[in-house]
C-alpha cells in the first residue's frame, strides 16, 4: 500500500502536523510536492503532500482514508521549494502548511463549495412534519444538491431559520453535506483556426466562386495559425470557418490565453555605457554567479547612482547561462518603473506578480514560469513565492524597506526568505540601496556580505542641495501654514522655471483626527480606539480596521457642537497648496488615490509628462522614482518618526530624508531639497541633510550597542491576547517570569513587558506585548516550543519585528 503524509491547508495553529493517507492505485503518481484533495474529519480540503510511503501498513487498528484526488497534473513543489517551506516554517514558529500557502496565489489551488443533498430513502422521518424542514428537504429532492445561498434565495420565507432547520436535518442524516472542488486558476482559452494543407494557385482558383472561404485560405496562407477574433476582425464569419473545417482544409482548435496586464508595456532599448563604478559593481559579482554557488552582496549606492542598470546586466549574464531572476521592489509604485527597464532588455522574458493583479493573472503568469516562457520574475515580497526552479538571482531593491516584512501570519521578512532561497538553489543575492538597513550593513561590515560601493550619480552630477527649515522659528514668525515660506518660494521659482517638484508627507487624511474644543473628547475607532482620520468628503475612516463614519454633529460625551479638526494629511496639503501657489497643477498619490490596479504608474505617467507641476503623497513618493525634470523635494514633518517608539525611529527619520532628497536633480539640473522639521538638531536629522550615511551609522550602531539591539541583538515579539485584561496580562507575565528562570544568570538574554500594544484593545480583545533581546536566538526558539507558544491561538509571535509595540 502506498501512503502520503499530508498538511492540510487550513490556517490554524493547532493543525501543526501531517495526516497520513492511503494513495489510491489510480493516483500512484503522487509524490511529495503534489496538491491534493482529501477528506479532514467531516470536510474535504486542500492538502500538500511532503512525503509518500511505498509498501506502508497502516497502524493496528486504524483505516486510513483514500486521497480523492489531485490538483494538478504534476507536483507544484520542487524540492527546493520544501526544503525553503520547512526551514521558514521553524524559523517563523508557524505550521509547514502556513508557509506552503504562500507559494499559491491566492493561498489555496482550490475553491472548495459546500453543497446539501436530500436523502431520498429519509422521506419519512418524523423531523421533517416541520414545515421548513419539509419545504427544504423536498427542494433539494426536487433539484438536486445546493449551497446555502441558492436554498436561501429559493426559499425566502424559510430564509431566517435554514441554518437552524439544516443543522437538525444534518444530525439525523436526513441532508448531508456534499464539497465540490474546482481549480481557482479558471484558465481562459480562445478558439484558433490552423491550416492543414498547402494553399496553392489551383487551390485558390477552385475556390473562385467562394470568395469568403477564399479570402480566409489568403489569410491563413499568410499565417497558417490565426485566432477567431483576429479573423473576425478580417471579417471572417464563424460559417466560413465552418465550412473549411468540414472540407478538411483547416482545424479549429482551443488555444490557453496567459493573461498578462504588461504585456503591451514596451520600451526602447538605450545603448547605455556603463559608468566605472558600474562595471566594478558588475565584475564584482560575476564569479559568483558564473561559479553558481550562494554569495551575498550590499550594493550601497547613492540615489542617482544608476544601480538598477546594474541589476538588467546581471540579469543578462544569469539569463545567458539559462537560469531565472527574481527582482523585487518594496512598493507596488515602483513595479511599473522597474519593469519599463527591463522590458527595454527582456521584452518577452518577464513576468509580474504583485496583489493588485487579479488571481487569474498571477496563476498566469506561473504557467509561463513553468513553461520556461519568462525567465526574470518582477513583483513585490510575494513575487519571491513563485513557484520557479533553477534561480541563479535574487535582488531586493531598497532593500532597507519595511514594506518587505509581512504584518500578519506567517510574518515573514522578504530579505529571510530571499537569502534561503538563494542558498537553495546555488544562487546570488544582491541587496540594493543608498541607505541600507543598519543590520544588512553591518553584516556587510562585518564580511557576512561582500559590499559594493557606488558613491557617485550618473554623469557626475551633484546630490542636492538640502536647507533645513526650524518649523518653531516659523511659527514664532507668524506663519501658522503647513508650508514654510523657504518651500513656498521653492515651488514658485521651480514652477516658474517649468520644472517639477515632489512633495512628501507621511500622513493621510485631510485632518489628523476630530476633537471637541469644548471637553477635549477625541473621536475615536470603536473597535481599536485609535483617532479617526478625517477626510475632506466628509467621512472619518480608521485607517487599521477600514471602517467608516459621518463626522457627528455634537460631541457624544458632553454634547457641545464645538467640534475641530486637528493636524494636516495629504488632502489638507493639497488644499493649502492649491491657495498658496494658485498656478500649480497638483496630483496626489497616497493609499486613497491608488486603489485601482495601475493607479500608482497611471498617476507617475502622468506626472512624468508634464501634466502636473507637483506630485504630492506619503512615503510611496520618496523611494526609487527616477522622474527627470524633478529639481525640487519637499519634505513635511520630516522628523515626526522620531516621536514613536520605537528603537528605528532615528534610522526611518534618516532613510525618509535621505531618500526623499534622492528625487531631485538627477538629470542635467542640481536639485534643491526643503526639510521642514521641529528637531533640527537631532543626529538623524542633520546626517539625513548632510546625506552622511557613515557618520548616522557610528552614532546609531553605538547606541544600539549600549541598548542591546539589532544588530547586536536578535528580536522575538510576543502579543498576548484575551477578551479579560487580567488573563492577557497575567499569561505575559508568567511567560516573563519562565523565561527569566530558564536564562537566569546567562548573558545575553532580556525580556521587556508585559507591556499594553499601542491598540491595547481591539474589537473587545486586549493585548500585551513582551519583546525578547536575545544573542542566542536558538535558544530562544527551543524555549518557545517548550512552551508550545507556536501552537496556541492567543498568542502571535512575530520573529524579527519591526514594529515594537
Amino acid at each position: 500500500m502506498k501512503t502520503a503524509d499530508v498538511f492540510v491547508n487550513i490556517p490554524v495553529k493547532s493543525i501543526a502536523q501531517a495526516y497520513t493517507y492511503r494513495v489510491p492505485e489510480h493516483l500512484s503518481q503522487i509524490a511529495a510536492g503534489w496538491r491534493v484533495f482529501v477528506p479532514f474529519g467531516n470536510r474535504r480540503v486542500e492538502g500538500f503532500v511532503i512525503r509518500t510511503h511505498e509498501n506502508a501498513q497502516a497502524p493496528k487498528g486504524i483505516v486510513l482514508k483514500d486521497i480523492i484526488a489531485a490538483v494538478d497534473e504534476e507536483s507544484w513543489f520542487s524540492p527546493q521549494m520544501i526544503e525553503v517551506a520547512r526551514w521558514l516554517a521553524d524559523f517563523y514558529l508557524c505550521s509547514l502548511a502556513e508557509i506552503m500557502r504562500l507559494f499559491m496565489p491566492g493561498k489555496s489551488g482550490l475553491r472548495i463549495t459546500v453543497l446539501y443533498e436530500a436523502d431520498e430513502a429519509m422521506k419519512e422521518h418524523m423531523l421533517l412534519s416541520m414545515p421548513g424542514c419539509r419545504a427544504i428537504y423536498e427542494y433539494l429532492l426536487q433539484e438536486g444538491p445546493q449551497k446555502k445561498a441558492e436554498l436561501a434565495k429559493a426559499l425566502p420565507e424559510w430564509q431566517e431559520n435554514l441554518q437552524d432547520y439544516l443543522d437538525k436535518m444534518q444530525k439525523y442524516r436526513i441532508v448531508r453535506k456534499q464539497y465540490d472542488a474546482a481549480k481557482r486558476d479558471a484558465a481562459q482559452y480562445e478558439k484558433i483556426v490552423v491550416l492543414k494543407v498547402q494553399v496553392t494557385e489551383e487551390l485558390l482558383a477552385s475556390f473562385h466562386r467562394k470568395k469568403a472561404q477564399s479570402h480566409l485560405l489568403t489569410l491563413l496562407q499568410a499565417k497558417p495559425e490565426q485566432s477567431m477574433n483576429a479573423l473576425k476582425e478580417q471579417k471572417v464569419t464563424a460559417a466560413t470557418v465552418k465550412n473549411l473545417a468540414e472540407a478538411g482544409l483547416v482545424e479549429i482548435r482551443r488555444r490557453r490565453v496567459l493573461r498578462d496586464s504588461y504585456r503591451d508595456a514596451r520600451a526602447k532599448k538605450q545603448q547605455i555605457e556603463l559608468t566605472e563604478e558600474q562595471q566594478q559593481v558588475v565584475n564584482g559579482v560575476l564569479p559568483a554567479i558564473e561559479k553558481q554557488a550562494y554569495q551575498g552582496f550590499l550594493l550601497k549606492g547613492v540615489t542617482g547612482s544608476g544601480k538598477t542598470q546594474v541589476y538588467i546586466e546581471l540579469a543578462e549574464k544569469v539569463r545567458a547561462a539559462g537560469r531565472r531572476v527574481i527582482v523585487l521592489v518594496p512598493e507596488i509604485a515602483l513595479t511599473g518603473q522597474v519593469v519599463m527597464a527591463f522590458k527595454a532588455y527582456f521584452p518577452d522574458d518577464l513576468v509580474v506578480v504583485h496583489s493588485r493583479l487579479s488571481l487569474a493573472e498571477r496563476n498566469d503568469a506561473i504557467v509561463r514560469v513553468r513553461r520556461g516562457e519568462a525567465g526574470i520574475i518582477i513583483g513585490a515580497r510575494s513575487a519571491l513565492f513563485t513557484p520557479a526552479e533553477d534561480i541563479g538571482l535574487i535582488i531586493l531593491d531598497e532593500e532597507q524597506d519595511t514594506s518587505y516584512k509581512q504584518d500578519e501570519s506567517p510574518r515573514y521578512h522578504a530579505r529571510v526568505v530571499a537569502e534561503k532561497i538563494a542558498k537553495v538553489n546555488d544562487a546570488v543575492l544582491l541587496l540594493g540601496s543608498a541607505t541600507p538597513s543598519l543590520e544588512s550593513y553591518y553584516r556587510a561590515k562585518t564580511g557576512e556580505f561582500q559590499l559594493l560601493s557606488m558613491a557617485h550619480r550618473i554623469g557626475d552630477m551633484p546630490l542636492p542641495q538640502v536647507h533645513c527649515v526650524d518649523m518653531r522659528r516659523e511659527l514664532r514668525m507668524g506663519n501658522r501654514h503647513i508650508i514654510s515660506r523657504a518651500l513656498q518660494q521653492l515651488i514658485e521659482s521651480t514652477i516658474a522655471h517649468h520644472q517639477q517638484v515632489i512633495i512628501m508627507l507621511n500622513r493621510r487624511g485631510f485632518s489628523t483626527f476630530v476633537m471637541c474644543r469644548s471637553c477635549g473628547e477625541v473621536i475615536r475607532c470603536r473597535y481599536c480606539g485609535l483617532p479617526l482620520v478625517y477626510h475632506k468628503n466628509g467621512i472619518l475612516k480608521c485607517h487599521h480596521c477600514d471602517v467608516r463614519e459621518p463626522v457627528p454633529d455634537v460631541c457624544s460625551k458632553c454634547g457641545s457642537r464645538y467640534i475641530k479638526y486637528f493636524g494636516s494629511g495629504t488632502e489638507k496639503l493639497e488644499q493649502e497648496l492649491r491657495q498658496l501657489v494658485p498656478s500649480a497643477r497638483v496630483i496626489r498619490m497616497d493609499r486613497d488615490t491608488t486603489t485601482s490596479k495601475f493607479a500608482h504608474q497611471e498617476i507617475l505617467d502622468s506626472f512624468r509628462r508634464g501634466e502636473y507641476d507637483i506630485l504630492l503623497g506619503t512615503q510611496m513618493v520618496a523611494k526609487g522614482h527616477d522622474i527627470p525634470n524633478v529639481t525640487a523635494v519637499g519634505v513635511i514633518s520630516a522628523d515626526s518618526s522620531l516621536n514613536m517608539p520605537d528603537f528605528r525611529a532615528a534610522e526611518r527619520c534618516f532613510m525618509l530624508i535621505t531618500q526623499t532628497a534622492g528625487r531631485a536633480g538627477r538629470h542635467g539640473h542640481r536639485g534643491e531639497v526643503v526639510i521642514q522639521t521641529y528637531n533640527p538638531t537631532h543626529y538623524a536629522v542633520t546626517c539625513g541633510i548632510a546625506q552622511d550615511y557613515e557618520g548616522f551609522f557610528q552614532k546609531e550602531l553605538a547606541l544600539r550597542r549600549e541598548l542591546f539591539y539589532p544588530p547586536y541583538s536578535r528580536l522575538v515579539k510576543l502579543l498576548y491576547q484575551d477578551e479579560d485584561e487580567e488573563k492577557a496580562k497575567d499569561k505575559a507575565t508568567a511567560l516573563v517570569k519562565e523565561f527569566e528562570l530558564q536564562f537566569a544568570g546567562q548573558h545575553g538574554y532580556q525580556a521587556i513587558g508585559p507591556a499594553p500594544a499601542v491598540i491595547a484593545c481591539f474589537r473587545g480583545v486586549y493585548r500585551f506585548i513582551v519583546l525578547i533581546k536575545t544573542a542566542h536566538l536558538a535558544e530562544v526558539h527551543d524555549f518557545l516550543k517548550e512552551q508550545k507558544l507556536h501552537l496556541r491561538a492567543d498568542v502571535a509571535i512575530d520573529i524579527d519585528p519591526i514594529t515594537m509595540f
